[in-house]
């Protein structure tokens, strides 16, 4: 699994989300989305997924919340947005955010998967490989106890394994 693993807050500045994306070192294409609690001290819990190429059409199209007139206001996207930016979704150097609009906030709450497949710390290997092959999976949150994200597991994680004739061993340096 990938860890540390780069996390998003439901509500999030639109800044922060653009350096996310921006940073090279950033290359899975899957964010856990977490709430933190209602107390400082209680750690962010895992509420959703959002997917990198959901964040650039949300960017795109600027969907931010602003204040207006004292009540939170958000301009509204259709299915008809993310279909046309698909299969081909803009690399993030190609939209333009301006500093005030760096300073916005998005709400991922509308737009981010709230039931992603989640594993617990202990899962076996030979099980996360099961459930990417049986469910088609494209990433795996993997949370402790008390669902806080831990780490995050990708079809590349799994790619360093095969199946050999003792279950899953993994790849020679070499031959990979």
């Amino acid at each position: 699994m990938s860890a540390p693993v780069t996390c998003l807050n439901r509500i999030e500045k639109v800044g922060t989300i653009v350096d996310v994306l921006s940073n090279t070192s950033t290359s899975h294409n899957g964010f856990p989305v977490v709430m933190q609690g209602a107390d400082s001290d209680e750690p962010s819990k895992l509420c959703g997924l959002i997917l990198r190429s959901q964040l650039i059409v949300l960017l795109r199209h600027k969907v931010f919340v602003e204040l207006a007139r004292s009540q939170l206001t958000q301009r509204k996207l259709q299915l008809k947005d993310f279909r046309d930016a698909y299969p081909r979704f803009p690399p993030i150097q190609s939209i333009h955010v301006s500093q005030d609009e760096r300073e916005c906030m998005m709400d991922l709450t509308e737009f981010m998967n709230a039931t992603p497949y989640t594993v617990p710390l202990d899962t076996s290997l030979p099980r996360v490989f099961k459930l990417f092959r049986a469910l088609g999976l494209r990433h795996l949150v993997v949370a402790d106890d008390v669902n806080r994200v831990v780490g995050l597991v990708t079809r590349k994680d799994l790619a360093r394994y095969h199946l050999g004739s003792h279950g899953l061993e993994e790849l020679q340096l070499a031959q990979t």
